[in-house]
């Protein structure tokens, strides 16, 4: 067995098991196309940020990827809106949001999520 077939097995997996962040870096490092790390950097950043709700995370992995605020406001509302055609608003659903104290829906939590962008440290 090859370290690409160990390589190809682990990101298989990965992908499989949701756990995106994990699946983009492993496909950044292997000879995967751009378009398919830049999906699973995508899949990852919309998982820490609608799934997650992890806004510190979110931030890091734009920093990670090389990704602008305009472009991931635009990833992320444009995902939100998919999901809500596809009726799959699990996501979109209130939440509690430690840092309001209150329960926000997906667009709340992002419309937060940007006014307070510049205060996010991406370490």
């Amino acid at each position: 067995m090859t370290n690409e077939t160990t390589l190809q097995e682990e990101l298989k997996a990965e992908i499989e098991g949701k756990r995106f962040v994990r699946a983009a870096a492993l496909a950044k490092s292997s000879a995967l196309p751009l378009s398919e790390v830049k999906d699973l950097q995508e899949k990852a950043l919309w998982q820490m940020a609608a799934v997650f709700r992890n806004a510190g995370g979110a931030r890091m992995l734009c920093e990670q990827y090389g990704f602008s605020k305009k472009e991931v406001e635009d990833l992320l509302r444009r995902w939100a809106e998919e999901q809500q055609s596809k009726g799959d608003k699990k996501t979109l659903e209130p939440t509690y949001d430690h840092g309001t104290g209150k329960y926000l829906t997906f667009e709340e939590w992002l419309n937060q999520l940007f006014k307070h962008w510049d205060e996010l440290t991406a370490s």
